[in-house]
């Protein structure tokens, strides 16, 4: 098993002294196995092994018990060990403890800039994994099951134990004498999974002795043709994607089959679990939402949302949302940092312009005859109100992002210069008819990222 999980980890990480593995140790059979593996080849190499440990806090005592058993564990095999905890009332959910557990690796990744993560899913994980879609619905990407690499916000998300069923897992740990914690919720069928594992595998087992390594087949023909079918698929999507982005119209004339190819590689992609009631709810939710001018949005977990628009198709998560709480006082012309990511500069101008910029430009030549020093840089508030260019009167400014087709989700990211509640410049949107000017403007606007520097 050693040389297997070698030379699995040599296929995508130069593993050196210099190297850091986090393995996600929840002190079962399987990732016991796992994280004494790579103990004794963390002795050969030398490299940092972090053992992680979430506490999901579904079962009290218990689950406070099997963390000191890791602690200890690791403690008596000077093996690097970091914990935390769910807050009290987390869902308890298989879906939910499974987005958890991932950001809580990619969290202990970037704390230790990692290599890779490293998960115990075993050869019997995935057989579970592939009937699991087969039940649920799934396409032919679906029966690929569990893959042996993936991403995860940047991280190499490796399973190096993925050809060793749970019989070799446990025959594994019984000769080298380790002793797993015993996870009382996994004999809980109410969970899917366990279902499958402990009522419905047992019952095919009767049909057919040797059905993991049957599925573990069909996963292998299923990834050869997917192979073919991406290849083929590869010239469809340059046509109908910019950047990160899916062009709605070019989605549209799709035929069905193509759509839920796409929309399933979506799912993957954003490390989502597809099921055919997913991907037909998406296609359905685009094509409903298609005319949309500043776009709709469709919630699919807590922290991601799909945005539909009559120009895009692309998925928004928590952070997009966040919202920048600076606010920078301008008394004179000079260059100012806003939020820690841009430069803006306002500087004097007395030459005459030829060209001008176009409203979508991070650049604007203004007239501020009518209007004086000092104005904020900072993004919207309620109340606040602009006079749009080439118009007499003034509007609130959330209708004027609707005029311009500004997608809610992109609203509180906009940087603004502003003269009170009076906006004076959209960045990258528009100015106000306050600052028209003709042919000689008396200053220049820039805004530019300060990593584009």
């Amino acid at each position: 098993m050693i040389e297997t999980v070698r030379n699995i980890l040599k296929k995508y990480v130069n593993i050196s002294c210099e190297t850091t593995f986090i393995v996600g140790f929840s002190g079962g059979w399987d990732s016991m196995c796992l994280l004494d593996i790579m103990n004794k080849l963390s002795k050969e190499y030398g490299f940092l092994l972090v053992a992680a440990h979430l506490n999901h806090n579904w079962r009290g005592k218990e689950s406070e018990a099997e963390k000191e058993r890791c602690l200890a564990f690791c403690e008596d095999n000077d093996i690097t060990f970091i914990s935390d905890t769910l807050a009290e009332g987390t869902k308890a959910s298989e879906l939910v403890a499974r987005e958890m557990r991932y950001d809580f690796f990619k969290r202990c990744a970037e704390e230790f800039e990692a290599d890779a993560i490293l998960t115990a899913h075993t050869k019997s994980d995935n057989a579970e994994t592939i009937l699991y879609r087969i039940i649920k619905g799934t396409g032919l990407n679906g029966l690929e099951g569990i893959r042996e690499l993936r991403e995860l916000g940047g991280f190499k998300v490796i399973r190096p134990i993925l050809n060793f069923s749970r019989k070799d897992i446990e025959e594994y740990c019984i000769k080298n004498e380790l002793y797993p914690n015993n996870d009382s919720s996994n004999a809980n069928t109410k969970y899917a999974r366990n279902n499958i594992r402990h009522n419905i595998m047992p019952a095919i087992k009767l049909i057919n002795p040797n059905i993991e390594n049957s599925l573990i087949t069909l996963a292998d023909i299923a990834a050869g043709n997917n192979k073919v079918i991406n290849e083929l698929m590869q010239n469809i999507e340059n046509q109908i994607t910019v950047g990160n982005k899916w062009l709605t119209v070019n989605f549209m004339i799709l035929n069905s089959a193509i759509k839920q190819h796409f929309v399933y590689n979506l799912l993957v992609k954003n490390d989502l679990e597809p099921s055919f009631i997913k991907i037909q709810e998406i296609i359905n939710f685009i094509a409903e939402n298609q005319k949309s001018k500043t776009g709709k949005t469709l919630s699919i977990t807590n922290d991601k949302w799909l945005f539909v628009s009559t120009k895009y198709i692309y998925f928004v998560d928590s952070e997009h949302y966040k919202k920048i709480e600076d606010i920078v006082e301008i008394n004179e012309a000079g260059k100012y940092e806003f939020g820690g990511l841009y430069n803006i500069t306002i500087e004097k101008s007395n030459d005459k312009v030829t060209k001008f910029p176009k409203a979508a430009e991070n650049i604007a030549f203004v007239d501020f005859k009518n209007i004086e020093f000092p104005f904020t840089i900072r993004t919207r508030r309620n109340g606040d109100i602009i006079q749009p260019f080439g118009m007499q009167g003034k509007m609130k400014l959330k209708k004027y992002f609707i005029n311009k087709n500004i997608p809610e989700h992109d609203r509180d990211k906009i940087i603004l210069l502003c003269k009170d509640n009076e906006v004076l410049w959209v960045v990258g949107v528009g100015i106000s008819e306050k600052l028209r000017t003709t042919d000689i403007p008396s200053h220049k606007l820039h805004m530019e990222k300060i990593n584009d520097n």
